[in-house]
C-alpha cells in the first residue's frame, strides 16, 4: 500500500497534462500512487492516461462519463488506499519536494492536515525550483484556527483542495459536491474543522496554472453563484455547532459576497435585471435579520462597503472594481 494517494481528475487537458504527471513522478519522496480520472474527455486525454500507465507501475487510470471536477474527485477517492490523501489539478504542477515538505510536516507535528502556499504560473511560464527567501518556520493551528482562516479571513491557499495533504481518516469529509461550482468552498473548511490540528509551510511548492480557458477565467454566468450557496452552508454550519465566532465571521463573508456577485451580475452579465434584483433582495433580508452579528465582526471598510451597496449599488461598483483589482475574486 502506497504512503500517499494523489488523485489528479482530467478533462480534456492534453496539453497541460504531461507536465502536471511528470511533476509528480519526479517527486523526492515515491512512495505514492497517482490515481488519474479521466472525467469524459474527448481530446484524447484519456488515451494519454493509458500510454503514462505503461510507463509507471504507480499510476492507475479510471475512466468514467463526463460528471465534473467533483464527480472525478469524488471516484479518486473511492479508489484511494493511501495513508495520505492529496489532491492536484490536472492544468497545475508541482515542486519535486511537495510530497516531501507535506509528509514531513504532519510527521513532525503529528497534524492531520498539512498545506504549502501556491504560486500563480502564467501559461508558458518556468518557474525556478530554487527558493531566493530563506525558509521560514512552518505554522501549527488548531482545526478551529485553520477554518479561521477560510472563514474570517477568505486566504485563497487555505481554501483550495489542492496544495494539501489530508490524513486518510478525514476522507469522509473531503467528499465534494457533484455538479457544483466553487466545489472547495463546499468542503474546505469543514476538513479543518474535523482536524484537531494543521500545519502550515510558507513554501510555494504548488504551482497553480492561470490559464485563459479555465473555469474562473471565464465571463461571469450565473452557475457561478454557487458560491453563495456555500458560504450560506458554513453559516448554518457554525451556528449549529455552537461556534459564535465563525457562524459571525461567515454571515459577513456571505453578506460581502453577495454583494460582490451582484455587481459580478451588473456588469457581466445581459438581461439580468431580475437576478440583479433577486441578489439585492436577499442582501437585505440577510442584512435585516443578521444586522447585530455582523456588525460585531465588520471592519470601517466593510461596514462602509455595506452602506455604499445599500444605499446606492451603482456608486457600489466603483468600489468594488477597486477592491477586485486587488484582490481578484476566487
Amino acid at each position: 500500500m502506497a504512503l500517499v494517494s494523489i488523485i489528479i481528475p482530467v478533462y480534456n487537458v492534453k496539453k497541460y497534462l504531461p507536465r502536471c504527471i511528470e511533476s509528480v513522478l519526479a517527486q523526492t519522496l515515491g512512495d505514492f500512487e497517482a490515481l488519474l480520472v479521466d472525467d469524459g474527455s474527448t481530446d484524447g486525454s484519456g488515451a494519454l492516461c493509458d500510454e503514462y500507465v505503461r510507463t509507471d507501475s504507480r499510476i492507475q487510470v479510471f475512466h468514467q462519463e463526463n460528471g465534473g471536477l467533483s464527480s472525478a474527485r469524488n471516484t479518486g477517492l473511492q479508489y484511494a488506499r493511501g495513508d495520505y490523501i492529496t489532491f492536484v489539478d490536472s492544468d497545475d504542477f508541482l515542486h519535486p519536494d511537495f510530497l516531501m515538505e507535506l509528509v514531513t510536516l504532519i510527521r513532525d507535528t503529528g497534524a492531520q492536515v498539512s498545506v504549502c502556499r501556491y504560486l500563480p504560473v502564467e501559461e508558458g511560464q518556468k518557474p525556478s525550483m530554487e527558493s531566493s527567501e530563506p525558509a521560514a518556520p512552518a505554522v501549527c493551528l488548531s482545526g478551529t484556527q485553520a477554518a479561521e482562516k477560510i472563514v474570517l479571513e477568505s486566504q485563497r491557499f487555505m481554501i483550495t483542495a489542492w496544495g494539501k495533504l489530508y490524513s486518510a481518516g478525514l476522507a469522509p469529509w473531503l467528499r465534494f459536491p457533484q455538479g457544483r461550482l466553487h466545489e472547495d468552498e463546499f468542503v474546505t473548511y469543514k476538513v479543518f474543522f474535523q482536524a484537531q490540528k494543521v500545519a502550515v509551510s510558507l513554501k510555494q511548492y504548488y504551482y497553480y496554472l492561470q490559464r485563459g480557458g479555465s473555469i474562473i477565467r471565464q465571463s461571469f454566468r450565473e452557475k457561478r453563484l454557487d458560491k453563495l450557496d456555500a458560504l450560506r452552508e458554513a453559516v448554518s454550519y457554525f451556528e449549529q455547532r455552537g461556534e459564535s465566532r465563525l457562524s459571525r465571521a461567515a454571515k459577513k463573508r456571505y453578506l460581502l459576497n453577495v454583494q460582490i456577485a451582484w455587481y459580478r451580475v451588473y456588469t457581466g452579465m445581459e438581461n439580468s435585471r431580475e437576478l440583479q434584483k433577486r441578489l439585492q433582495r436577499e442582501h437585505r433580508e440577510f442584512y435585516r435579520e443578521n444586522r447585530r452579528d455582523i456588525k460585531e465582526i465588520c471592519s470601517l471598510t466593510d461596514r462602509a462597503a455595506i452602506a455604499v451597496f445599500r444605499l446606492w449599488p451603482r456608486l457600489y461598483c466603483l468600489f468594488a472594481a477597486a477592491y477586485l483589482k486587488f484582490v481578484p475574486e476566487d
